[in-house]
């Protein structure tokens, strides 16, 4: 088992997804994270992953949901969270580029159909998040 987590940024109503730009899901939209590290808790992990991908710290760090996910021949124990940050991205450094969206047009991009409980999770949350996060 491998345990990943992603981060939900939300900024102005909307919600950022990054195009994988290596691997077998090239060109597949997701929440950007990574792997645990040894001796890092989740919430380290999704912070250091946020700084080396994106270049910023994020911060307001919630729980939102998790889910397994099979990815060559791997079992992905991934834990997403949703959370804020005084600035934005601006330059992808190991994505091809960041989409900003709303929860209920994630899907007109071509996102992990495996993440659909964290999408759904994200819908149901939304009011209260984007109050949460401003």
């Amino acid at each position: 088992m491998i345990e990943v987590v992603c981060g939900a940024l939300i900024h102005d109503k909307k919600v950022m997804i990054a195009q994988r730009n290596y691997g077998s899901a090239k060109g597949k939209f997701e929440f950007p994270g990574g792997k645990v590290e040894s001796g890092e808790t989740l919430e380290e992990a999704l912070i250091r992953e946020w700084k080396e991908e994106c270049g910023i710290i994020i911060e307001n760090i919630q729980f939102l949901e998790e889910s397994i996910d099979h990815q060559d021949g791997n079992t992905i124990h991934l834990t997403c969270f949703v959370c804020s940050s005084k600035k934005i991205p601006d330059k992808p450094k190991v994505h091809s580029q960041f989409i900003w969206t709303t929860p209920e047009h994630i899907y007109d991009h071509n996102f992990f159909e495996s993440d659909k409980i964290l999408v759904e999770k994200l819908k149901e949350k939304w009011p209260c998040l984007i109050e949460q996060m401003k």
